[in-house]
């Protein structure tokens, strides 16, 4: 018997693997078991540099559950950035990218490190691949990726290598010579003959697994049989030697990709389970421990084989037990949906749709909507039925998230089928009613009266408390603007805040404070369109405070933005950026995907009215405002900011054909505020292709509207661009109070940005704290290290540093750097 496991010190590999650093990417291609993992990590050991190496640990189609099994063990290893990248999801969209890109980045900066992405021929996702060839292509100074697969990935390799982003080594390189093998067996203290060397080379053709269990039926047999397949040497060689409860726990843990001690305990249902998986991997090559991740890992050719045992020789029943377990073990631990996946596996729909009862779900489901809808799809109709609430909370899922007409078609038949029911409970039919009134209501989505109809139902129905609502949901949609939801009506926006401040704390009590501080959100944006400065500034504070209670960070963003628009309104420009940037900080935290959009409409709005091209992100930028995760209900306010960048671009001809295409957006819902920009932005870019007259005729179609609830401030927004164009409609008029009302402020806006010198946030402008903040970003310092030096907290260093990225006009740390020493900062 081996009692300790030996590396073959390979130089030409090792020469080879020394390039890594050379480039972006370096893919590695070879046939299972010829050691590639072992010769990478032993490689990277000696060698002595910080790595991350993740594997891809099943087939899977699913990038949301490639990602999540990635971040998932890159939590393991840096719980800092693995969870962001977790929560975060995979990138469908370029901003979610922009922001992944930004975080490696970030990473990367502060700690050059290799990322190793093995076994990734069990990854057959496009968009993966394409999402592996963007990031080598960003070309991220400190960070490089080896890829180890079985097969060619479906990434432009060719193309990557002529532009030196890529470096290829192929699997000739890995089959051992004859030599090699005569030196592999002297590692274990034998000496076999030229001839045996001959031998053992043609059977195995240089395939090092071959060689090992050829190795290991030679010391039990003193003889090799020609002939003979992998699996009769698996059980030959190693099989034969291990007594029946260790066959057993390796065949239960054939299932999982990897696992800790503990977990093969959970898993086999054998106690002494950690003790002979120690045991059994210091005499077992195919059995290895991940230190990095703390977790064992069967090599694929053995954990083949296991698994063929699995299927030959443990009952269906014994089968579903272990899946059982497994997911379940994974729910207990926090990763929700490795464990649905598990249950899914055995159809364990009972266990699946019990977790859609808790209110935990509601973050995962916002994180990952393509797995849940696919999830869904595999259960049956009847067992949904049986966990109405579980099947309620996807429908909730539905609506706010996929689409509203199929979700009301899917509430009104779970709401036919019980009442159809005579077996169910009345008291359990009450609930089930209650909580389906609720989710209706959001199909009536802005229509005040009528969601309030369905609250009111919903309450009655439930008592005042709902267990599928609660205040992990964002009752914003994910759009920074209540009012531009809601304002439906002319004439009646002044209604509409009076009605949502009386009926709100219904929803509020029913979800347990989900949107606290909602009813004096509404009142502040109302107070600041009608140019009530002071009652603004009282509403919006006590929004921010209320909000924060209860930890609302949808309202708080829609505050902020708010009081930042007041500042603006006041001529206080500098404050209005820095209340964005401290915002930021906030938004941060939440690492939400719809908070993180919501919150770059926020700064890009700003950014147009003070014309910083900086403040607007990379995705509105590019127009690719269906790609952003604002939830579709708010989708239309992206329009109104993209159209702020097409202005300052001065791209006139483009911004007159985007306001038609804004006109069929907003009449979707009939979001009066989004016709008054969209009126507003189509008579400046008429004012500048055509004439004045143009301009006019259509700036009346935006007045029309905003002097039926004297709406001021979206126009004075626009004051460095309409100023003429209302002064020449007010000429022409006489005793038009509101237009009257309207030129003035606008006039003291167009004043205020004028004097506002467009602001160079450079060295003037960083305060002394930043400084020695920067100062320390050149020297390489992390955030707990610059923290410790200066005697503040971590959090206090972020929010410096996102005021210095603001200032300095860039959105990295390596950027930051750059910069500072290009205008001599530091």
């Amino acid at each position: 018997m081996l009692t300790q496991q030996h590396i073959l010190k390979r130089q030409s590999i090792r020469e080879e693997l020394k390039k890594v650093f050379n480039y972006p990417l370096t893919v590695i291609v070879a046939a299972m078991g010829y050691g590639k993992t072992i010769t990478v990590m032993d490689f990277l050991k000696e060698i002595n540099i910080d790595y991350i190496w993740l594997f891809i640990e099943n087939d899977e189609t699913s990038p949301q559950y490639i990602w999540d099994s990635f971040t998932r063990q890159l939590t393991r290893v840096n719980p800092d950035i693995g969870k962001k990248l977790n929560e975060l999801g995979f990138p469908n969209d370029a901003p979610q990218r922009n922001r992944i890109f930004n975080l490696i980045q970030e990473y990367a900066y502060e700690n050059n490190f290799l990322l190793v992405i093995d076994d990734y021929h069990f990854a057959h996702s496009k968009e993966m691949d394409k999402f592996i060839e963007l990031l080598v292509r960003s070309d991220i100074k400190g960070f490089n990726i080896i890829i180890i697969t079985r097969t060619r990935p479906d990434i432009n390799i060719e193309e990557l290598k002529l532009k030196e982003y890529c470096y290829l080594i192929k699997s000739n390189l890995f089959e051992l010579t004859e030599e090699e093998i005569k030196e592999y067996f002297k590692l274990y203290d034998i000496n076999i003959s030229k001839d045996m060397v001959r031998n053992v080379y043609e059977l195995s053709e240089g395939w090092i697994s071959a060689v090992y269990l050829l190795m290991q039926r030679y010391i039990r047999a003193g003889k090799l049989k020609p002939g003979e397949n992998i699996e009769r040497l698996i059980e030959k060689g190693i099989m034969s030697r291990y007594t029946a409860i260790e066959k057993s726990i390796l065949v239960s843990l054939s299932i999982l990709d990897s696992f800790t001690s503990k977990q093969a305990v959970y898993v086999s249902n054998y106690r002494e389970a950690e003790d002979i998986i120690q045991s059994l991997r210091r005499d077992n090559s195919f059995i290895r421990y991940d230190e990095q991740n703390e977790v064992y890992r069967i090599h694929n050719i053995f954990n083949n084989y296991l698994k063929k045992l699995l299927y030959r020789q443990f009952s269906d029943i014994e089968i579903r037990d272990i899946y059982r377990r497994s997911g379940k073990w994974y729910i207990n631990n926090g990763d929700i949906i490795a464990g649905l996946k598990y249950l899914l596996k055995v159809k364990e729909y009972a266990l699946i749709l019990n977790e859609f009862e808790k209110e935990s779900i509601t973050k995962v489901i916002d994180n990952n909507p393509k797995f849940i809808l696919e999830l869904f799809q595999n259960i049956p109709d009847e067992i949904k039925y049986k966990y109405p609430i579980g099947y309620i909370n996807y429908a909730s899922f539905y609506v706010t998230n996929v689409d509203r007409v199929g979700g009301k078609c899917l509430l009104s038949s779970i709401e036919q089928y019980y009442k159809d029911d005579n077996n169910t409970p009345q008291a359990v039919k009450n609930r089930v009613f209650g909580e389906i009134e609720l989710i209706r209501s959001f199909t009536e989505f802005n229509d005040a009266e009528k969601m309030h109809q369905g609250h009111l139902k919903a309450y009655r129905l439930l008592d005042g408390n709902s267990v599928i609502a609660n205040k992990d949901k964002i009752c914003t949609y994910g759009c920074p603007h209540i009012l531009y939801t809601y304002y439906r009506e002319k004439k009646k926006m002044l209604w509409l805040v009076e009605f949502l401040e009386k009926i709100y704390c219904y929803y509020e009590e029913l979800s347990n404070g989900c949107g606290a501080g909602f009813e004096y959100q509404v009142r502040a944006e109302y107070s600041l369109e009608t140019g009530d400065f002071q009652e603004a500034e009282i509403y919006v504070y006590k929004a921010i405070y209320k909000a924060k209670t209860m930890k609302q960070i949808d309202i708080i963003i829609c505050a902020s933005f708010t009081l930042a628009r007041l500042r603006g309104a006041q001529g206080k420009f500098n404050e209005a950026v820095e209340l964005m940037r401290n915002l930021y900080v906030e938004v941060e935290a939440y690492n939400s995907p719809i908070l993180n959009s919501a919150y770059e409409l926020c700064m890009g709005y700003i950014g147009g009215i003070i014309n910083s091209d900086e403040s607007f992100a990379q995705w509105l930028m590019a127009g690719n405002i269906e790609q952003s995760q604002v939830l579709y209900q708010g989708m239309g306010f992206n329009y109104i900011v993209y159209s702020r960048w097409v202005l300052l671009e001065k791209n006139y001809i483009k911004l007159d054909v985007l306001c038609e295409e804004m006109m069929g957006i907003f009449s979707k819902f009939n979001n009066l505020i989004g016709f008054v920009h969209t009126y507003i932005l189509s008579s400046i870019a008429k004012y500048r292709i055509y004439d004045m007259n143009r301009a006019k005729n259509t700036m009346k179609a935006a007045l029309e509207i905003g002097r039926k609830d004297n709406i001021i401030i979206p126009f004075a927004e626009y004051s460095l661009y309409i100023k003429d164009i209302l002064e020449e409609l007010q000429r022409e008029t006489t005793d038009d109070e509101y237009l009257e009302k309207l030129v003035k402020y606008t006039s003291k806006y167009y004043s205020n940005l004028k004097n506002f010198e467009n602001i160079n946030f450079g060295i003037l402008s960083l305060t002394n704290r930043e400084k020695e903040i920067l100062q320390l970003i050149v020297e390489g310092k992390t955030n707990k290290e610059i923290a410790s030096k200066l005697f503040i907290a971590q959090v206090t260093v972020k929010k410096n540093i996102t005021a210095i990225y603001g200032k300095l006009k860039v959105r990295s740390r390596a950027s930051a750097v750059r910069k500072a020493i290009e205008l001599k900062i530091v």
